[in-house]
């Protein structure tokens, strides 16, 4: 085939009336690629099992090309123009997350069970409508695992339906919602963002006759989700073009490369602070056997100091012992005298210890 542009009820047709592999061989394009720009577009594909129904003329049935906004677009098979352009890494993953058939991004017009955490919350929301002392948020927030979800009546049970969903997606990935000083947080990689869900509120300023400026807040008719820290916050918000339901993959992606970025930063944080340790450890060491080398060099030079004093004690003593003999001066009290100071070179003497080799 030499033409390889086509609009959606073209293309709609062809992945209708022939194997996607097929297709996909005579455009010279990846069956994937071919899937990939089926879906970009909302064009339905057989599922397993089709054309072997058809192989064998057993009843299939064949569903309608949804509508969009842009009815008519230029879908060219060409693969060398079919590069998937993406603003950022984390929507090529939010495209990603919502290929996975597991993972179920449609929020429903009704739920007729929701999760138990949204049941809690549901349930507590409603409490604070109908107290008397006119609980605030943060009040029940203290005491109880409340969902951040910030809205009138009216729009109560679209942001019920919204957190539904996201908490199941969350969970159907592995991961979990816990909360945390008082606010909800989705947990991945062991790390977490915090979630807040509330109606939309702009603030007006207005002047008065003497010219003094005055602001007031005005909630509108649109949902607002944040993700992240104040720091670090992102924000989706309903508008002309779609609403947050729309955004969820994009959301979800967005908390997991959060998530993914501080579990990282934390692991190489670990890791430097492992070779901190290891080097202080190692240092400390260092310095030990440079202190126990000059301890033995100190202990050295005292016994080589006592050693000669015992030396020149020794002769003395001798000398003493001499002269007392020569003299006849050889008396109780000189022989005590003489018998203490050999005690005491004794002691002195470095090599009359019996542990004198292992110093």
């Amino acid at each position: 085939m030499d033409e390889k542009t086509f609009n959606r009820q073209e293309l709609f047709e062809l992945v209708w009336n022939e194997p996607l592999n097929k297709l996909a061989k005579k455009f010279n394009i990846e069956p994937q690629s071919l899937k990939d720009i089926c879906t970009e577009n909302n064009i339905p594909l057989p599922t397993l099992g089709f054309w072997s129904k058809v192989k064998f003329n057993k009843k299939v049935v064949k569903p309608t090309l949804p509508k969009i906004k842009n009815e008519d677009p230029k879908i060219n098979l060409d693969c060398k123009q079919h590069i998937r352009k993406y603003r950022t890494d984390y929507h090529r993953r939010a495209f990603e997350l919502e290929q996975r058939k597991d993972l179920n991004f449609k929020v429903p017009e009704r739920i007729s069970t929701y999760h138990s955490l949204i049941r809690a919350s549901k349930k507590l929301l409603e409490k604070i409508d109908n107290s008397e002392k006119r609980l605030r948020y943060w009040e029940v927030a203290n005491e109880n695992d409340l969902l951040p979800i910030h809205t009138d009546l009216k729009h109560r049970d679209r942001a019920l339906r919204f957190m539904d969903t996201l908490i199941k997606i969350v969970e159907a990935m592995g991961c979990k919602i816990i909360f945390y000083c008082n606010s909800a947080h989705v947990e991945m990689f062991g790390q977490k963002t915090e979630i807040n869900l509330r109606q939309k509120v702009y603030r007006i300023r207005t002047k008065d006759e003497s010219g003094w400026s005055r602001e007031s807040w005005e909630k509108s008719d649109k949902l607002e989700f944040q993700a992240g820290p104040s720091f670090n916050q992102k924000k989706w918000i309903d508008n002309t073009k779609r609403n947050i339901e729309e955004c969820l993959p994009e959301i979800i992606a967005w908390i997991e490369k959060d998530c993914k970025y501080w579990h990282d930063l934390r692991a190489q944080q670990a890791i430097e602070e492992n070779k901190r340790l290891l080097q202080e450890q190692k240092l400390e060491a260092l310095k030990k056997a440079k202190e126990s080398e000059q301890a033995k060099v100190n202990q050295l030079f005292s016994n080589a100091e006592n050693w000669n004093k015992a030396q020149v004690a020794e002769r003395y003593i001798r000398a003493m012992e001499k002269q007392a003999v020569l003299k006849n001066e050889m008396n109780s009290n000189t022989k005590d005298y003489i018998s203490w100071a050999r005690e005491v070179i004794k002691n002195l003497n470095p090599l009359s210890s019996n542990n004198w080799s292992e110093q």
